[in-house]
């Protein structure tokens, strides 16, 4: 059991790296995800504590969140190696989506989580969501590396 003042790791793997943890045992990072103090490590997904935006909000285990994370993450390690430059991650606009079942769905927009639709229209975007979007592309070239653009907006 992790003492208040330093939490277990969200990882295993994770515990060998000395660096900053927040109260979920994330690794605090940088705008480029590497880790606060050990310039030779980057974290993503749900092992980075990371900022999403200029207003304090920080990134959730979510696969909203770790999607864009490991776009970053991967272009970042990759830049650092051939010695160019990183992009910083962003990710400004937060949107959740709740499956309810048979009634419907709920789907939410902004960190305040305004309902912006309901029912089965939500329903119909969440399986959209589950059954393209959060899965890998195909094995074509062009459509991997369009899908590894940090650039590219998953939420808009």
């Amino acid at each position: 059991m992790a003492s208040a003042s330093k939490p277990a790791p969200a990882c295993a793997l994770t515990a060998q790296i000395p660096a900053e943890r927040d109260a979920l045992g994330r690794l605090h990072v940088d705008r480029n995800l590497r880790v606060l103090g050990v310039d030779t490590v980057y974290a993503t997904g749900d092992v980075a504590y990371a900022a999403t935006d200029d207003e304090g909000n920080h990134a959730m285990m979510s696969c909203q969140h770790a999607m864009n994370l490991g776009r970053s993450a991967g272009h970042n390690v990759a830049a650092d190696l051939l010695g160019t430059e990183p992009i910083p991650y962003s990710q400004p606009k937060y949107v959740t989506c709740l499956d309810l079942g048979a009634w419907g769905a709920v789907y939410t927009e902004g960190w305040e989580r305004e309902v912006k639709m309901s029912g089965a229209r939500a329903k119909e975007l969440k399986t959209r969501i589950n059954t393209e979007w959060i899965y890998p592309p195909s094995a074509e070239r062009a459509e991997a590396f369009a899908a590894a653009d940090p650039l590219r907006i998953f939420v808009a």
